[in-house]
């Protein structure tokens, strides 16, 4: 069976999981979607406004598109600098600015396309009438969703894709084909499920996971470490930790991920950014050539010098870096006026604590 050849190629090509889903089987979540842009609750993220249609007509991404391949891959590993806060919940014990697991490496973007690329052309040799295209984390499809109707997991209440072998420590990826391929069963809820769990919601320190199985993007550290490009509000900046890039905190709390494992991809151990960035180093980058050449490779190039800079002041300040208030300084006098205006509220904390 040709379902079972591509779930053969996906394993030797590093997946952690592949199944197939129809096209059709998202429609049921347009619905949620749209109530979750309404409430602007995406934030600045226009990309997820963008081609809505689209994200439930697969046909205006590919023309007679008939399947959806999902694959999923592991990118845990466990962090070596660690201290206990809370149940599972882990920070620094030096005291220097956190990155989310998935950071850790080489762009997963790179890792991920560079595998569904040798997959498709692998479909394709399959039936050279076939027609495919593939995204990871690029797409315009909902790739959680899917996932979920494909049966590779199923949508926890922190609104990751959970998953019994991994837990919610995997990246999504998809080959849209022109091919029509047979199903594999929707996730069973009944197999596994956060029941009465709010270990996520009570861990996530701005309230963004406030709703079962809902999230205000707009108030998630992901969100604000990332996406947002001006200044942040002082509540949030309080409560947004060491965080410089990303957050793991509704994951590290997750009873379910007492199933990660140590990823075997390669590119994801090599510590480009690593598991901490050294906060004085990164309050000193001047320019965006110094933020290639120490960052080049890695997933936090998405978040551009300015954003990382300003995190820095932020995750300085609610760690009570006394030691940096120099470099502080010299940044309430800079150029960048977001970086200007966090550092100034960075030395009134100071100054008030």
């Amino acid at each position: 069976m040709i379902e079972q050849a591509i779930k053969q190629s996906a394993k030797e090509l590093g997946f952690s999981d592949c199944k197939i889903t129809s096209v059709d089987n998202i429609n049921e979540y347009k619905k949620h979607y749209v109530n979750f842009l309404n409430q602007k609750k995406q934030g600045e993220m226009k990309f997820l406004e963008n081609h809505l249609e689209a994200k439930f007509d697969s046909s205006q991404i590919l023309e007679n598109s008939k399947s959806i391949i999902l694959v999923t891959l592991n990118y845990f590993q466990a962090r070596k600098n660690a201290i206990n806060w809370a149940p599972k919940i882990h920070i620094p014990s030096h005291k220097e600015g956190q990155i989310a697991r998935y950071a850790f490496g080489r762009d997963y973007h790179k890792v991920f396309k560079s595998k569904l690329r040798l997959l498709a052309k692998k479909l394709n040799s399959m039936n050279k009438d076939s027609q495919e295209r593939f995204f990871a984390d690029s797409g315009l499809i909902l790739e959680r969703q899917a996932a979920e109707k494909a049966g590779i997991g199923y949508i926890g209440k922190n609104t990751m894709l959970i998953t019994r072998d991994y837990g919610s420590c995997i990246l999504n990826g998809e080959i849209i084909t022109t091919q029509k391929l047979k199903n594999d069963k929707p996730y069973d809820r009944n197999q596994m499920i956060c029941g009465s769990c709010n270990k996520c919601q009570v861990a996530c320190p701005t309230k963004a996971l406030s709703e079962d199985y809902k999230i205000d993007a707009s108030k998630c550290i992901s969100y604000l470490t990332i996406e947002h490009k001006g200044l942040i509000e002082p509540k949030l900046m309080e409560q947004m930790g060491s965080w410089i890039f990303g957050c793991d905190l509704c994951q590290e709390v997750c009873p379910h991920n007492i199933r990660s494992k140590i990823t075997e991809e390669k590119d994801f151990l090599k510590p480009i950014a690593g598991e901490s960035q050294i906060l004085k180093d990164i309050l000193q980058i001047k320019t965006d050539e110094e933020f290639l050449e120490k960052f080049k490779g890695s997933p936090l190039m998405r978040g551009k010098r300015n954003n990382l800079v300003r995190n820095a002041i932020i995750a300085s300040t609610n760690l009570n870096r006394i030691d940096l208030l120099n470099e502080i300084k010299e940044l309430s006098k800079n150029d960048n006026p977001v970086i200007q205006k966090t550092a100034e509220w960075s030395l009134s904390k100071f100054l008030t604590s």
